[in-house]
């Protein structure tokens, strides 16, 4: 079913609403399929196929009493029985007492399209073609990396969204993504390390580029070689030191230690809150540093409009180093005092928005450049030059760079958070002696404050997936290639992993 039909689909029951006097709806129909394909080792573990298609209907009361009513089917006969059954649920919250709001009635109507960013159709390749292309691709992975055990994934999605309101409003988009990733296993003297790469597109022309130019191929055959020398490597001191991150890392620290807190729902449990507001004009880091968030057309997590039915807004959450506004949704971006974004966004048809992040960038000012260079390697070693002429190496004592973000936890409250890396290098050291991986740790703010400059241009394609209230969405962002931040008391670097 393509955006077309959908959209008539949603203008019908639309069309129905009009008769319940004293209600508004919300109507979400989407339409989604994902191909995955999985290879281990020259074998394929899996091919899979999946299809999910379904309405959602949000419906609220005069006085702002809501009630939820989803089904998985995309006909204007089901759309009406959940508009009934949502409509019911509102009513008899109502007579319940349940919390109201009513600053859905506030909204604009908007009626518009998003672009689709893809170039080719979902099935431009069959199933088939996809399996002997992706088989292709982790073949020439494994003759070129014998030595290593190798798992090959591919993952095609293309999801079709239609938001419809009793105000007349009507947007509709279609969020393509496709994603490659090689995961290795490394051993040696009788230890393993793990190593995952992974590319990220808007359709199966990704697996063309990569057949051209192998660059994922070449970064999971250098991660393997960085994480051999890893199992061999001596364990950090814990401390604090002066620091570069990588902007898969800078990435985490943004979403987990800083995102999550300026989300319109979180403001009464976060440490960027005060009795329920957002602290506006909170000097958060230093003049040159901001925080953006927002959708990219082709991005891994884009989406041009909220679940809502509203323009999806870029924010400037931190302008030079000012705490200067949250992602709100329309129904409470008000009580934490914060302007309305158009952040709400939902799992699938079958779930309530919530405030969340899209693509999240942490950038500086003053950065310093970084030449082209065609390995890991090479380019850290281009870092220590960059560092050296520019003057911020230390005479004495490490200067460490983290490689990689294997996920890590954030406490809203207190501002605390953890996070793990892949390994570190030393880079201080001639050598460029080489570290397991530590625990870095500290509070968000002091991590926040020690960011002085940035090292490369910008790279906001480090992906994954963003999981609060039970739903889980696509999350990308980044910075500059890499972070520096200074040696802080409150920022810490050590411990096992």
């Amino acid at each position: 079913m393509d955006r077309k039909e959908i959209s008539e689909i949603v203008q019908k029951i639309l069309h129905d609403t009009q008769a319940q006097e004293g209600s508004y709806c919300i109507i979400r129909a989407q339409s989604r399929r994902e191909w995955s394909l999985r290879l281990n080792n020259g074998r394929f573990e899996r091919v899979s196929t999946a299809r999910e298609s379904g309405i959602g209907v949000q419906a609220f009361t005069s006085e702002g009493a809501s009630g939820f009513a989803s089904v998985n089917s995309l006909t204007v006969e089901a759309g009406r029985e959940a508009m009934k059954r949502a409509i019911s649920l509102a009513e008899h919250n109502a007579r319940l007492g349940a919390e109201l709001n009513r600053a859905i009635y506030s909204a604009s109507p908007l009626k518009a399209e998003g672009p689709n960013p893809a170039k080719l159709e979902f099935d431009h390749f069959s199933l088939t073609e996809l399996q002997e292309q992706v088989m292709f691709l982790h073949k020439r992975l494994l003759s070129r990396s014998s030595e290593n055990s190798w798992q090959t994934s591919y993952r095609q999605v293309e999801d079709i969204w239609c938001i419809g309101r009793t105000d007349g409003t009507l947007v509709s988009y279609v969020v393509p993504r496709a994603v490659l990733m090689h995961q290795g296993t490394v051993r040696v003297q009788g230890r393993a390390k793990n190593t995952l790469v992974q590319r990220s597109g808007v359709d199966a022309g990704l697996l063309l580029l990569e057949k051209e130019d192998s660059s994922l191929e070449k970064r999971g055959i250098e991660r393997g070689d960085f994480a051999k020398k890893v199992c061999v490597a001596p364990n950090l001191p814990s401390g604090h030191y002066p620091l570069i991150i990588d902007y898969g890392l800078a990435k985490g620290l943004a979403h987990e230690a800083f995102g999550h807190a300026v989300e319109s729902d979180h403001m009464k449990e976060s440490v960027l809150g005060e009795k329920g507001k957002l602290k506006k004009g909170l000097q958060v880091a230093r003049p040159g540093v901001h925080i953006i968030d927002g959708p990219l057309e082709g991005d891994w997590a884009y989406q041009p409009f909220s679940a809502n039915g509203l323009v999806r807004e870029t924010v400037e959450i931190v302008k030079d180093g000012v705490l200067q506004a949250g992602l709100g949704d329309i129904f409470s971006a008000q009580e934490a005092g914060m302007p309305v974004s158009g952040a709400g966004r939902a799992e699938s048809y079958g779930h309530i928005p919530l405030p969340r992040m899209t693509n999240i960038r942490l950038l500086v000012d003053d950065v310093l450049p970084l030449a082209h260079t065609s390995g890991l390697m090479e380019e850290v070693s281009q870092v220590r030059r960059t560092l050296m002429e520019a003057g911020e190496l230390q005479k004495e004592g490490k200067h460490l760079l983290l490689l990689g973000y294997r996920g890590g936890q954030v406490n809203p409250k207190t501002g605390d958070f953890v996070f793990q890396c892949d390994g570190i290098i030393d880079v201080a050291d001639p050598n460029l002696a080489i570290y397991q991986p530590s625990i870095f740790s500290g509070r968000i703010l002091s991590a926040l404050q020690a960011i002085r400059a940035g090292v490369g241009g910008g790279c906001y394609d480090a992906i994954g997936t963003c999981g609060k209230g039970g739903q889980s969405v696509p999350s990308s962002g980044g910075s500059h290639r890499y972070l520096l931040l200074d040696r802080d008391e409150n920022v810490t670097l050590g411990g096992e992993q």
